[in-house]
């Protein structure tokens, strides 16, 4: 998993601000991560395919659903 966020530039510490600011959950679906990162508790670095920013942490379903929908809201709807 610190690969994955150094890969997005997100350090340890921010990786851990931004679990605090949205409360321990999934930025969408308000999944709680839990502690232990059991399977699918450990959070997503969220990002933008096209600048490579970082956005939020997702759960794996919603990072998925994303991914799927190929990041076009008109696809989600």
């Amino acid at each position: 998993m610190k690969s994955i966020r150094a890969k997005y530039g997100v350090s340890e510490e921010q990786f851990e601000k931004m679990l605090e600011d949205q409360n321990g959950q999934c930025a969408i679906c308000g999944f709680m991560f839990h502690p232990d990162g059991g399977r699918n508790t450990n959070p997503s670095v969220d990002h933008n395919h096209e600048t490579g920013q970082t956005r939020a942490l997702l759960c794996a379903h919603c990072n998925k659903m994303l991914g799927f929908a190929r990041e076009n809201p008109a696809n989600l709807l």
